[in-house]
């Protein structure tokens, strides 16, 4: 009776250069009909594309909900991940290659239903009534002595062959082995010290159930390929999995067995394409569970074996040690080439004495860290990440069918010139020159989808003006970002219009609606700012929070100020500004009192935002009355103390009252007050620089006669809030005001000063007053 045929199992470690590199090998030996590969089975219809030019790794195939793109889980692969190297292995020789893990519409779909489980349970704790600390402390500490996490398995052997720990044991056995055995014999013993390691792990109780049953369900699907490859194709089969999964598969199963494992999993809607991947994601640094530790020492790994050159590990040591001296320099040390020589010399006789055919990361740093940075770690640190990470940022060929999305968002990025960068970068944009305004369209219309790829930095870039300075950071799940704005559009510049204009209807509050109308502005999108700005003006007919107003003028402002590089609707904003402001006007005194100390806050910060901002509009019926409206809250006995303290601070500061008139509403407010109320009056009247209080006699001197004349009592009771009010300034700024104080009051000189006409400046005169919000 001829024996059972079985497939070919080559128990891998993902992203492992030794481990593809034992794979290109073992495929060479065997020449199977068929290859197969973990991977959920969506990805067939990507394969295809792996084997054009154009197809530049780090890549990723991206899985997510057809109706939630939210719920995503990526397979990445490097050039010398072993799964890439079966693709390519399969493509170049016209053999049928498939994945053969379970689907993503089934991981999904459990990820999903975990997901909304997790909720539930989190509110129906939040129902029940709370426990004694003591129950919560024992529940605490049992959770904490739950089920053991899942020893890594190449610990375990390693222990067993002597290694520290399991990576240092599997670079050493694997990923910088030295050859001289078959390859199909090195995958044999792989097998069997996996099987033999997972049969002890599950037997010493280190998977819990749930994960079992996962790795059970998973391995049913692999099972159920794997007789199909082998009843559909004459010749060898070859399975590429991660060697964990080898003994499972190696279970003697029924079909009827292993339906019944899967019998019943919930599914969704599945969709699949290519997404561009970076090596830091690639890194176990970044979470990935499956990552390395170091991508870009993988990658000059597989120069190695995938060069037909075999130049050896002379020669490798040689141009490891060459790159790290190249990026030394650019850092600015002195690494030579002779250093980087003598550097390569260490790592090779480091390698022989630890009886390694050719260095690892541990000799090669080692001898960079000695020869190259003189014992320096720091000089080392500085390169660390370009070198043991790396910074390449995987390209899609542009035959490749993408998302519509992530298409337009390529062509956005040839368009602008703006390159995807894992590494953080700032650029500055003129906007008055067609490049920089069109850099800003996009990154806004990003912003504006969720997509944070660039984020604004100069403190002036917000308000419009024409510089913008970005900080650029690339991550890999944009790609998802770019999947879930899908419902919005088919185009970057649609789906943020489609988006902004839904955000506005569902906004709670006119400042949120304020801040869409500007995103929408200095993002081109001038149809949803309309939008927006309709239903803003809905919305402040409603509205009686004066808060919620005052937040909303001041983007408004900035538009209509500094927008002057976009085409604006400049009309229609000032008439909504003055609406608004008038709304602020009518309402803010009467709205100023009884507020808690939340309310105030948000008070204070908003009518600083509202003051400035209605003093670079320009309105002088507005800014009169605001500032009438000032004069009224200083003697509203009801108004909060800290929003009197702050409009008597700014009848001071623009000079409408007199040093007389400013000593008697100071006084009215703290004689006879609780030390509370006159402490948070004098807390919001000295807000700010402390040199304003050093160059302004009046305020410095209202402040030291105020604390000379109270008692201790009220003394003590009033450093707190006056602590506070002083933590703004700097150490030198306190210690100059003290110095100020001991020098006395110094009385204004009698005798006039004279000065020369001139006419420029008279000329100038009016228009630095508007700037500066000052009256004529």
């Amino acid at each position: 009776m001829a024996a059972k045929r079985k497939a070919h199992l080559f128990g891998i470690r993902h992203h492992g250069p030794g481990s593809a590199a034992l794979l290109k090998g073992a495929l060479d030996a065997l020449d199977p009909a068929c290859v197969l590969i973990e991977g959920s089975p969506e990805g067939d219809a990507l394969i295809q594309y792996a084997g054009l030019v154009g197809m530049k790794p780090p890549l990723a195939m991206l899985f997510y909900a057809a109706d939630e793109a939210a719920n995503a889980v990526f397979a990445p692969f490097a050039e010398f991940s072993p799964e890439w190297v079966a693709i390519q292995w399969a493509l170049a020789r016209r053999r049928p290659v498939r994945f053969i893990d379970w689907p993503a519409s089934v991981s999904l779909a459990l990820t999903k239903a975990a997901r909304e489980e997790a909720l539930a349970d989190l509110e129906k704790k939040a129902a029940e009534a709370r426990k004694s600390d003591k129950e919560e402390q024992a529940e605490d500490l049992a959770a904490s002595e739950g089920p053991a996490r899942r020893l890594d398995p190449l610990d375990l052997l390693a222990e067993a062959a002597g290694y520290g720990d399991g990576e240092t044991f599997w670079n050493g056995l694997i990923e910088q082995h030295g050859g001289g055995q078959s390859p199909l014999d090195i995958f044999a013993a792989i097998e069997d010290a996996m099987t033999e390691t997972r049969q002890h792990q599950t037997e010493a109780g280190g998977i819990s159930e749930a994960e079992r049953l996962r790795e059970k369900r998973r391995e049913a699907f692999m099972r159920g390929h794997i007789r199909d490859a082998l009843k559909n194709h004459e010749g060898e089969v070859a399975a590429v999995v991660g060697a964990w999964h080898i003994g499972g598969l190696r279970e003697e199963t029924t079909v009827a067995e292993d339906r019944a494992l899967i019998k019943d999993l919930p599914k969704i809607k599945a969709e699949a394409t290519w997404a561009p991947w970076s090596d830091g994601r690639l890194s176990y640094a970044s979470g990935y569970g499956a990552g390395v530790i170091s991508p870009g020492w993988y990658r000059h790994l597989w120069s190695l074996y995938s060069n037909d050159r075999h130049e050896g590990p002379e020669a490798f040591a040689a141009v490891w040690q060459a790159r790290t001296a190249a990026l030394l320099r650019q850092e600015g040390y002195d690494a030579s080439t002779a250093s980087a020589i003598e550097a390569a010399r260490l790592a090779l006789g480091l390698a022989s004495m630890r009886g390694l055919s050719v260095p690892g990361l541990p000799e090669m740093r080692d001898a960079s860290l000695s020869s190259l940075c003189h014992g320096d770690d720091m000089q080392l640190a500085m390169i660390e990440r370009k070198l043991y990470i790396g910074d390449r940022i995987g390209e899609i060929d542009e035959s490749v069918p993408q998302m519509p999305l992530a298409k337009d968002f390529e062509a956005w990025c040839k368009k602008t010139r703006l390159k995807p960068d894992e590494a953080a970068s700032e650029i500055k944009l003129d906007l008055r020159s067609e490049a920089g305004l069109l850099k800003s369209t996009f990154l806004h219309r990003l912003n504006l989808l969720g997509i944070h790829w660039g984020r604004l930095i100069d403190a002036q870039a917000g308000r419009g003006t024409y510089r913008e300075i970005w900080r650029l950071t690339w991550s890999p799940e944009m790609s998802v970002g770019l999947a879930e704005a899908l419902v919005w559009g088919l185009t970057i510049e649609q789906a943020a219009a489609v988006a902004t204009v839904d955000r506005g209807r569902k906004a709670e509050g006119i400042a949120a609606l304020s801040e869409l109308v500007r995103g929408a502005l200095v993002s081109d999108l001038p149809e949803a700012a309309g939008a927006c700005i309709d239903l803003l003006q809905a919305a402040a007919v409603l509205n009686n929070d004066i808060t919620d107003l005052m937040n909303a003028v001041a983007p408004l402002v900035r538009i209509v100020r500094y927008g002057t590089a976009r085409k604006l609707p400049e009309p229609e904003l000032r008439a909504l500004v003055t609406a608004l402001g008038a709304e602020v006007n009518a309402g803010v005194r009467i709205g100023s009192r009884q507020l808690d100390d939340d309310a105030t806050s948000k008070r204070m910060n908003a009518m600083r935002a509202y003051d400035e901002a209605l003093g670079f509009f320009g309105d002088a019926a507005l800014l009169e009355e605001w500032r009438r409206q000032l004069a009224l809250l200083v003697d509203d006995e009801q108004a909060v103390a800290p929003v009197v303290g702050f409009s008597l601070r700014r009848l001071h500061d623009l000079g409408l009252w007199n040093e007389q008139q400013v000593s008697a509403a100071f006084s009215r407010q703290i004689v006879g007050e609780t030390p509370a109320r006159a402490g948070s009056f004098v807390e919001a009247f000295i807000a700010g620089s402390a040199e304003v209080l050093i160059q302004d006699q009046t305020l410095l001197f209202l402040i030291d006669e105020w604390l000379c004349g109270l008692d201790e009592e009220v003394f003590v009771e009033s450093l707190p809030l006056l602590r506070r009010a002083l933590t703004g300034f700097d150490a030198s700024g306190r210690k100059r005001i003290m110095q100020r104080i001991a020098g006395g009051r110094k009385e204004a000189s009698a005798m006039p000063v004279e000065t020369e006409d001139n006419p420029a400046f008279e000329r100038a005169l009016p228009l630095l007053k508007q700037i500066l919000g000052m009256s004529g």
